[in-house]
């Protein structure tokens, strides 16, 4: 997935983070995912956090990018 420098500026601290480390998904949709478990990501661990991205990840995929850009959109990404 290409992003332009635009959408990427647009990015949050948690998706430039996510867009490091995944491929091939839109950080705001693993974000999204690790929202609807963890409202506040700001009082996670390191480590809880990764954990909450790889099951955030996993979410994102299983739910496919039309279910994932709505929840997204939900939460204001």
């Amino acid at each position: 997935m290409v992003k332009t420098m635009g959408e990427m500026a647009r990015w949050t601290l948690y998706q430039r983070f996510i867009a490091e480390r995944t491929r091939d998904v839109d950080p705001r949709h693993v974000e999204a995912w690790m929202r609807v478990e963890h409202p506040t990501l700001d009082g996670l661990s390191p480590e809880a956090f990764i954990t909450a991205m790889h099951m955030a990840l996993a979410s994102a995929l299983d739910a496919g990018p039309e279910a994932s850009e709505a929840l997204a959109a939900s939460f204001g990404l």
